[in-house]
C-alpha cells in the first residue's frame, strides 16, 4: 500500500493534527494508538464523514491530487472492506486515468470507503497510510504540551 508524506514547506509545529480513519482498520486503530501515546494531539474522524470539501482540501496537498488518496487496486481495497463489494468498480475507473480531477472528488464524496486509511494532516502536512517510520520523523520536532506527572 502506498505512504506518503509532503511537507508543504511549512512549520511542522502545529497545535491541531487531524486523523481520518475507519473503526475496524487495524492501521488506523495503531495509528490513533500511536498519536495517543507520543502525547500528540490529533482530532479524530471518520472518513465515512468526508465531505467534498474535505476530500478537496486533502488533494490540493498531495502531488497527483485525489487520485492518490485511493486504494491502489482491488485487492487492498477488499482486504480493509470485505463487506464492500460494489464500490470496487470505482477503484479501477479512479486509476485508469479516464476521470478528471474534479471527477474523482465527485465520487469519493460518494463512496468515502475508496480513501486509504488513516490519513494524518495538519493541512500543510499529510501523511497517507500507515509507515511508522515516517510518523517518528514526522513527529520528531513537533512540540507537544508538557505532561506532569503526578
Amino acid at each position: 500500500m502506498k505512504k506518503l508524506l509532503i511537507n508543504r514547506m511549512g512549520d511542522l509545529i502545529m497545535n491541531k493534527w487531524v486523523l481520518y480513519g475507519k473503526s475496524g482498520n487495524p492501521a488506523y486503530e495503531i495509528t490513533k494508538a500511536w498519536m495517543k501515546n507520543n502525547g500528540i494531539p490529533v482530532e479524530n474522524n471518520s472518513v465515512f464523514q468526508l465531505t467534498r470539501g474535505e476530500i478537496g482540501r486533502l488533494a490540493d496537498i498531495i502531488p497527483g491530487g485525489a487520485k492518490n488518496l485511493v486504494y491502489p487496486d482491488t485487492f487492498s481495497f477488499s482486504m480493509i472492506n470485505p463487506q464492500k463489494k460494489t464500490e470496487k468498480e470505482h477503484i479501477e475507473r479512479i486509476h485508469s486515468g479516464n476521470l478528471s480531477e474534479e471527477e474523482i472528488r465527485d465520487v469519493l464524496a460518494l463512496y468515502p470507503a475508496l480513501v486509504i486509511t488513516p490519513i494524518i494532516t495538519d493541512y500543510k502536512t499529510i501523511i497517507v497510510g500507515y509507515d511508522l517510520d515516517t510518523l517518528v520523523s514526522t513527529f520528531r520536532f513537533v512540540k507537544v504540551k508538557d505532561v506532569t506527572m503526578a
